[in-house]
């Protein structure tokens, strides 16, 4: 019995050293030389996520897939529980419950908040994810990070990914607003 928990160990010990992981980087964030991330049509990452308010907090996992005008967010709490499913198109959203599928036409970051709850900024996170400012919007550089439509995005960790450096551990916060984000998985 001693010889299988043994052989068992040493088999997963070995699993785990092959599997390709994530070079983490101790290089500050840095804005400069990053805009060929804006062409990136196609990309996908999984992790957790603590989101809270003053009234209201949430941790699970996260699952965000992005194809050039589509965005898939997958939300689920501990164990599974809680799965929320949202598709963004332009200015359409759907909020997938299980039980539940609604679908709104109009202000994106509102119809999302609205159905979780807490305010997300959906619409600038899908750039603030790749370490990215928002196009459209004036930004001031802050420390590992920047400031915009006054959130305070920080960049905690970064790592290298197919020879990008993305980002690995974000910070996200607005007044009382808290977001932070650990990716543990890019596909690009």
């Amino acid at each position: 019995m001693k010889f299988r928990l043994l052989a068992l160990s040493v088999l997963v010990s070995l699993l785990v050293s092959c599997a390709e992981t994530p070079i983490i980087s101790t290089i500050p964030f840095q804005i400069s030389e990053r805009a060929y991330l804006y062409d990136k049509a196609v990309w996908s990452f999984s992790g957790r996520l603590a989101l809270s308010d003053e009234k209201n907090s949430f941790s699970g996992s996260i699952s965000w897939k992005h194809q050039d005008g589509y965005d898939q967010l997958e939300f689920a709490g501990p164990f599974g529980q809680g799965r929320t499913l949202i598709e963004i198109t332009g200015d359409s959203v759907v909020i997938d419950y299980g039980d539940e599928r609604l679908q709104y036409f109009g202000n994106v970051d509102a119809h999302v908040s609205k159905h979780l709850g807490m305010t997300i900024p959906v619409s600038a996170l899908k750039y603030w994810v790749l370490g990215l400012v928002d196009p459209v919007t004036e930004y001031i550089m802050v420390g590992n990070g920047f400031l915009q439509s006054g959130w305070v995005v920080n960049y905690q960790i970064m790592q290298v990914v197919e020879e990008d450096e993305l980002p690995r551990k974000i910070r996200v916060e607005r007044n009382d607003v808290k977001l932070k984000l650990i990716i543990n998985q890019w596909d690009l």
